[in-house]
């Protein structure tokens, strides 16, 4: 990790290199803690995958791998703002606390996350940080280190520094998002427009709290940690794998909305056509629509190819439904029954009608939240000329 070899050369400490079961205990640990709010967003529906793997084991796989990296990585970029010498010291009017502070505390972040489960569309803000505010008194009396006796010396740098670094963790988190091909998509109720990369505008306010949250979870965990013995700390393990399996299933089933497919895959398209554009070596639907972008591209494919410039054509607008937003080959086959069988078409849809008539072909648990996705499919769509448009 770049964070981790900066913070050696600046401190001359590695999480990696000095203190690798820490790494690794914090890498397990951040798989169960992201698979908590995989298991709240199937109530609230706010993001779902596209572009996954086919396979289901290979997902699975890729998801432990995925949810690893976020406690280590939020506590990395934390000390790498503590090393860069940014808020190490913030001065604050000492926090008093008291018994009825810690009870309101404590019903706050009950109720921050009761409210989102009973009214998910009017409440799901407060997700984002509801389990600080139920952690961090426990942390005060039992932790190392607390955010809340840092506040009650007058001291809130740690907090500071906590929240850049949710910021900054979730600025690359988001970039690194959009140039992805198996990507999440937010569905987030009224704050759909404004966007920054896939995340919507306000969306980013939640990434300070998160880090709150997230750190105030590893400081409860590892002094637990630290005194269980090996066979409670295997049973610890096999208790997280469990709980990640159970979730898994259900959430794979709801929000993984498409896998990817190779060209050679797409049964929308003509057999000819694609077996003879994946000999060519367009073998991905990127490819393709990168290779066929302009009138000229599509004449010399159709010269080599030995396919029309309108069998093209129509190869190309219906790869770019494909790949649009991430619908994949099965929800284009479900749309194509409907007659979408291009953007131009997607993009005349109401998105409550669209999300209706799929239903009425064929309902699954991926359509819990199928309004909201169609709404995306259709804004997008609007927003974008069709590709044969383009090229005509």
């Amino acid at each position: 990790m770049a964070a981790d070899d900066v913070n050696r050369r600046l401190s001359g400490r590695s999480l990696l290199r000095d203190e690798p079961w820490r790494f690794i205990g914090l890498a397990a640990a951040s798989v169960v803690w992201w698979t908590l709010f995989e298991a709240v967003n199937l109530r609230l529906g706010n993001w779902y995958y596209v572009m996954d793997h086919p396979q289901m084991l290979l997902r699975a796989v890729g998801g432990v791998l995925a949810f690893s990296t976020v406690l280590p990585g939020l506590l990395e970029t934390q000390a790498l703002v503590e090393n860069l010498g940014w808020l190490r010291r913030v001065r604050v009017v000492p926090l008093r606390w008291t018994r009825h502070k810690e009870a309101g505390c404590l019903a706050l972040g009950a109720t921050c996350l009761f409210l989102p489960l009973a009214w998910p569309d009017a409440f799901y803000p407060l997700t984002w940080g509801s389990f600080f505010f139920l952690i961090e008194p426990w942390n005060r009396r039992h932790a190392r280190e607390s955010f809340l006796r840092d506040l009650e010396s007058g001291e809130a740098g740690p907090l500071c520094r906590t929240l850049v670094a949710g910021a900054a963790c979730g600025i690359l988190w988001e970039t690194w998002n959009q140039w992805a091909r198996t990507k999440w998509i937010y569905t987030v109720p009224g704050f759909e427009e404004w966007r920054i990369f896939e995340m919507p505008l306000a969306g980013f306010l939640g990434f300070p709290p998160f880090a709150l949250e997230s750190v105030a979870f590893v400081r409860a965990l590892e002094p637990l940690a630290e005194r269980a013995r090996i066979r409670a700390r295997l049973a610890l393990a096999a208790t997280g794998l469990g709980l990640y399996a159970l979730v898994f299933v259900r959430a794979d089933a709801v929000t993984v909305d498409s896998v990817y497919r190779p060209v050679a895959e797409i049964t929308l398209l003509p057999t000819e056509a694609r077996t003879r554009l994946s000999s060519l070596g367009l073998t991905s639907p990127e490819r393709l629509l990168q290779a066929l972008a302009t009138r000229e591209a599509i004449e010399r494919w159709s010269a080599s190819a030995g396919l029309s410039v309108e069998e093209l054509c129509v190869v190309r607008t219906q790869t770019a439904l494909v790949v649009h937003r991430g619908l994949g080959l099965e929800r284009a086959q479900r749309l194509a029954a409907l007659g979408v069988r291009d953007r131009a078409t997607l993009a005349r849809w109401n998105p409550g009608a669209l999300a209706a008539a799929l239903r009425r072909g064929s309902a699954t648990p991926r359509d819990r939240f199928l309004e909201r996705r169609a709404s995306v499919w259709v804004r997008d769509a609007r927003a974008r000329p069709d590709p044969c448009n383009q090229v005509s």
